[in-house]
């Protein structure tokens, strides 16, 4: 469900230790489903763990996690990154900004997440983001560009050579890429 990396672990007991006695961890998220979702981390005494959390195990400490935000915080990795002098714990949720109205298929959450770590790192540089509309019956990919994407004179040549090949090199079952973006030259276009 979640991974925390062996260093973020150390470094979560060592703020653990300084806290009273069945202080944990509990992740949460705020606007899930939307481009406003944001996840958070803070301490959770044991006292106030519900029937609505969900425990995860870890060598020195628990996770506590609302059970209504595990689809958003599904393959959830939690690191720590050094930042100038001081260290602190980056939170990687590839579903939180991904709507649950209906229930995904392993290949369209397997797509997401191949978006999310694979492509929009890319595209978010440029100010654009690409997101899976749907999978059809024929096993072809619905996409759509948005942000700085939309109406960008290199959409077509992002398509084909980055979204499209990688997306038909990972992903055999799909039969066809289609981007279904109405692109329209705009004041956030990157060309």
């Amino acid at each position: 469900m979640i991974k925390i990396s062996k260093n973020a672990q150390k470094y979560i007991s060592r703020l653990l230790s300084k806290k009273k006695t069945n202080t944990h961890i509990k992740i949460f998220v705020e606007n899930p489903g939307t481009e406003k979702a944001l996840c958070n981390i803070e301490y959770i005494k044991l006292k106030n763990v519900t029937s609505l959390d969900k425990k995860f195990k870890f060598k020195k400490f628990n996770v506590y996690i609302q059970k209504k935000d595990l689809f958003y915080l599904k393959d959830s990795q939690i690191k720590l990154i050094q930042n100038n002098l001081n260290f602190e714990l980056m939170l990687r949720s590839p579903y939180i900004k991904h709507s649950i109205k209906k229930k995904l298929t392993n290949l369209e959450q397997q797509i997401l997440y191949f978006i999310d770590v694979n492509i929009n790192p890319f595209l978010l540089s440029h100010g654009g983001k690409l997101v899976l509309k749907k999978i059809n019956k024929k096993n072809e990919v619905i996409i759509e560009f948005q942000g700085g994407c939309n109406g960008c004179s290199m959409v077509n040549s992002t398509l084909k050579n980055m979204v499209e090949k990688r997306l038909l090199n990972n992903f055999p079952k799909i039969s066809k890429v289609i981007d279904v973006t109405i692109h329209k030259h705009n004041s956030l276009s990157y060309y």
